[in-house]
């Protein structure tokens, strides 16, 4: 995963912190269990992005013509693949 566990927990915990302080929310669980499922949240996301990236590159290392990796146009069809079963899942990548 691109972020670990203490990354993810500090990040939630901000995150938390701040929709919060700007009462841009209203929670009916304690602020500790809502940090918990903010957590859940991103490691929910980063882990359907880690998919998306294993797809993209079975589905380029499985054209019928080998590129190379690391190349010009592996990276451009690597990109491509993402962009298209993101979108395919109701994600959208940057």
């Amino acid at each position: 995963m691109r972020l670990s566990e203490e990354r993810i927990e500090i990040l939630a915990g901000r995150i938390a912190d701040r929709l919060l302080d700007d009462e841009l929310v209203d929670i009916m669980v304690t602020e500790r269990v809502f940090m918990d499922l903010v957590e859940m949240w991103i490691t929910s996301d980063l882990l359907i992005e880690e998919e998306i990236n294993e797809a993209a590159v079975k589905r380029v290392e499985s054209y019928s013509r080998k590129i190379a990796h690391g190349s010009s146009e592996w990276e451009t069809l690597l990109e491509q693949a993402k962009e298209e079963l993101a979108r395919g899942r109701g994600y959208l990548i940057r």
